[in-house]
């Protein structure tokens, strides 16, 4: 029997670590003992062990093994800090770094900590459901009904941490029936084969009181059709997300939305890219798309794209520049609610104007309004300063 230790770095993320759940199954079918932890920043007063050292002598040669996973690369001082750290702490452990960073710039990682890391799905975790006992207040069950895309867009990492596009024949066996949500990880539901057979599986859930069904990557709007979109009104899917992140899309995702809101969704948010290496991603596209999302009265939910393989997560595209991607974070923090743009159309055209130039325009406005009022903070805060020093 081996002693296992699962931890996520100290990085912030809403949902709880997928893989280290079905990392902890999987070891407890084979017997081992577990122990998923969620990461601290390491000073002596937040330190998880270091503010019981009683424990953490007891503990230093009790692992066997430690896994640590990761998110995005932009948070790659957390991982490499995590890292570091159970190295330095557990020496006798053997050390197991996977997820999305360690699949995407293993290179920087061994560079930064001397771990090769795991590329990819973990295969004898991959099959296991998820240990939902170290969330006992988690609402929702998480799960796939494929891994993988068919697409293979190059601003995603999909391709690369899950590169063949299959079906999960089992993933009724991640649900918890206790639970009354189901939250799907899927990147491209509907080039599923399982597609309509998956529906009929979310019926029975919905008869033993599963009342929610959240597909929280978005479903891809060139695969709608009135076939598809009667079989998705039978299960209650909220939010229904879709996706306008390039030219490719056009067309295809107003009519989704048209017919989304023919058979009753009424809850529909759209992600759209932006700054990202298309050379058709101008500030002017951009605007052009979450007008047309805005004219439907859908809900746009923008995300900002980060490189792929850029540790700093500092990507700025040559269409971009700083003072619009300033403004345009400010708008959605002050203007709106969890970085979605409304449906009111007088509230977008106030804030984000009638074209592209006036979109532009008034952000650079924005730009110029935060700056001054930094400015005076700034100065002002220099004078309370200047009054508390000792002549």
């Amino acid at each position: 029997m081996k002693n296992i230790l699962l931890v996520e770095p100290a990085y912030k993320n809403p949902y709880p670590p997928l893989g280290l759940m079905k990392i902890s199954t999987w070891h407890k079918r084979k017997g081992n003992n577990v122990q998923l932890i969620k990461d601290t920043p390491h000073s002596p007063s937040l330190d998880l062990f270091e503010e019981n050292e009683i424990c953490y002598k007891k503990l230093k040669n009790h692992y066997d093994i430690i896994y640590i996973t990761s998110l995005f690369t932009y948070q790659a001082q957390f991982v490499i800090e995590t890292i570091r750290y159970y190295i330095d702490k557990f020496p006798k452990a053997r050390t197991r770094v996977g997820g999305i960073m360690a699949t995407l710039i293993p290179e920087y990682i061994k560079e930064k900590t001397g771990i090769e890391t795991h590329v990819g799905l973990l295969r004898g975790a991959e099959n296991c459901p998820p240990d939902y006992s170290w969330y006992p207040n988690l609402n929702y069950s998480i799960s796939f009904t494929t891994r993988g895309c068919p697409r293979n867009c190059p601003f995603c990492a999909v391709g690369k941490h899950e590169p063949i596009f299959k079906v999960k024949e089992n993933w009724p066996e991640d649900i918890d029936i206790t639970k009354r949500k189901i939250i799907f990880w899927d990147n491209n539901w509907l080039a599923s084969p399982n597609f309509e057979k998956d529906v009929k599986r979310l019926m029975k859930f919905r008869k033993i009181g599963i009342t929610q069904v959240d597909f929280n990557q978005g479903l891809d709007c060139r695969l709608f059709d009135e076939d598809k979109i009667k079989l998705l009104s039978q299960i209650k899917i909220k939010p229904l997300r879709l996706a306008f992140d390039n030219c490719s899309e056009d067309g295809y995702i107003q009519k989704a939305i048209q017919l989304s809101q023919k058979y009753g969704f009424k809850d529909i948010s759209v992600y759209v890219l932006y700054n990202s290496e298309d050379k058709n991603d101008t500030p002017e596209y951009f605007y052009y798309r979450i007008n047309e999302i805005n004219k439907l009265g859908a809900l746009t939910y923008p995300m900002r794209y980060r490189a792929l393989y850029n540790a700093n997560g500092q990507y700025i595209s040559d269409k971009w520049d700083k003072k619009l991607l300033r403004a345009l974070k400010l708008s959605l923090m002050f203007y709106y609610t969890k970085g979605m743009i409304t449906k009111s159309r007088d509230a977008f055209k106030k804030i984000y104007g009638n074209n592209g130039n006036e979109f532009k325009h008034k952000l650079y406005e924005i730009y110029e309004k935060d700056k001054r009022i930094n400015s005076r903070l700034s100065r002002s805060n220099s004078r309370i300063k200047s009054d508390f020093v000792v002549p």
